[in-house]
């Protein structure tokens, strides 16, 4: 059975799995349920239509299930947020429920919010993403596996970062960020490809050296968007990720982020 301090209120309704903790002066809502052996370290706020899963951990004055800040969010109906297993929420973090009816926020497996992250409603994130200190997305951003936002940074609503791209500390941007690559600055531009990343997840030599090769094509050729893509098209082996940054590029509906101006080498 659940482990609840006597200082926390539990609501009605709740569904509590066995081995979850709920340490001192917390908040559970009634339409919570909380997977086994999830935790909440204290001063916890857990509401809304919330489904959180396994082996979570909460850390104190984490926010989750509070209504989206969204002035078409329509008193009494209701939203979601769904969260998988595994995940780290520390100090002061804060996810919304989805702001139509019905609609949701959703949270992969094994992400960490560092402290005062938050995610705005409707956001999908990905598994094994990285929210450093003070990081967040506007709503209905889609953050893909493995992306690391660092500290300070910020992405405008229905915005879109690529698997294993890399966002720089204080940067903010409206556009999509592709796969694989690193971005800096406000609207900066993408800078170099994640080499280090890829290197660390074990992507393969070649790999990594057909990436670079996108890098080149799209973001330092000269050409325009449109003929960089043909010649990515074209002229690189169509592996996985080359199709990947294809697919990432033709549904982007908000632009794929312009070319910045690097000292580094990639």
């Amino acid at each position: 059975m659940a482990k609840i301090h006597p200082t926390s209120v539990v609501s009605e309704g709740a569904v509590l799995a066995d081995g979850v903790e709920v340490g001192p002066f917390c908040f559970v809502g009634p339409n919570v349920t909380i997977g086994e052996g999830t935790r909440l370290i204290g001063h916890c706020n857990i509401d809304g239509h919330t489904t959180i899963g396994r082996e979570n951990v909460i850390h104190p004055f984490a926010s989750l299930g509070q209504p989206a800040q969204d002035h078409a969010v329509e008193p009494g109906k209701a939203t979601y947020l769904k969260i998988g297993d595994r995940n780290l929420f520390r100090e002061g973090c804060t996810i919304h429920t989805g702001t139509k009816p019905d609609s949701a926020t959703v949270i992969g497996n094994n992400n960490m919010f560092m402290n005062s992250t938050h995610v705005a409603h409707n956001c999908e994130i990905g598994n094994n993403v990285i929210f450093v200190g003070f990081s967040g997305t506007a709503g209905y951003c889609k953050i893909f596996d493995n992306v690391l936002l660092s500290a300070l940074s910020g992405m405008h609503q229905f915005c879109r970062i690529g698997r294993f791209a890399i966002v720089s500390g204080g940067s903010v941007f409206s556009k999509d960020i592709p796969p694989f690559m690193m971005a800096e600055g406000r609207n900066g531009g993408v800078k170099m490809i994640n080499k280090i990343g890829l290197v660390r997840a074990g992507f393969p030599a070649e790999t990594i050296t057909v990436i670079k090769h996108i890098h080149r094509l799209y973001y330092r050729s000269g050409l325009t968007p449109t003929n960089a893509l043909e010649k990515i098209r074209t002229e690189l082996p169509q592996i996985p990720e080359v199709l990947e940054f294809l697919d990432f590029c033709a549904t982007s509906s908000r632009g794929v982020l312009a070319n910045g101006v690097s000292g580094h080498r990639d």
